[in-house]
């Protein structure tokens, strides 16, 4: 009877502890428990080319042989929308590490945010073939490349204090 007693309250303790974890750790925990899709650290983001919504064609592959960043992006996605106003800011405190965003959506709806924002980066409209080979499931996505094109960093979701460490790290690599 005792030990039952001890067990139980281990648990009583253990059981709000986690649930700490888990609000203070949300991303973590959501990437343990799902399939998030997409590349991980150490692999090669795939090119891809599209539609830049300005008109033209984009490919990713003319960004290797420097460091780049790759938003996934979709146009009715909030936390998507949350990152937009700090995005322009990229272009300008790392000028030199290029921030290309692959929106999934509408090329009409993502070229009414890059003028409305007015976007100094390229957006390209990612087609189902684009959407496929990326292996999209969550959005947003940031991947930082280096110059032969591997992933370097991954941050999923957005929160502005993650991005600017995100940013930092990155810029700083």
């Amino acid at each position: 009877m005792r030990v039952l007693k001890i067990v139980l309250l281990l648990a009583a303790a253990l059981v709000p502890l986690a649930g700490v974890y888990v609000l203070n750790n949300a991303t973590l925990v959501a990437e343990w428990l799902t399939d998030t899709g997409g590349f991980h650290t150490g692999e090669t983001l795939p090119s891809v080319t599209g539609e830049e919504v300005d008109g033209g064609t984009i490919d990713t592959a003319r960004y290797r042989g420097m460091k780049f960043v790759a938003m996934i992006a979709k146009i009715d996605c909030e936390s998507c929308k949350s990152s937009y106003p700090v995005l322009q800011k990229w272009s300008e405190l790392y000028p030199e590490t290029p921030l290309v965003m692959i929106g999934v959506g509408g090329k009409e709806a993502y070229g009414e945010v890059k003028r409305d924002l007015q976007f100094s980066f390229p957006l390209l409209a990612a087609d189902r073939t684009a959407q496929d080979r990326l292996r999209i499931k969550i959005t947003p996505v940031f991947y930082a490349m280096d110059e032969q094109g591997t992933i370097i960093e991954r941050m999923n979701g957005y929160r502005v204090k993650d991005f600017q460490k995100f940013m930092k790290r990155v810029g700083e690599a």
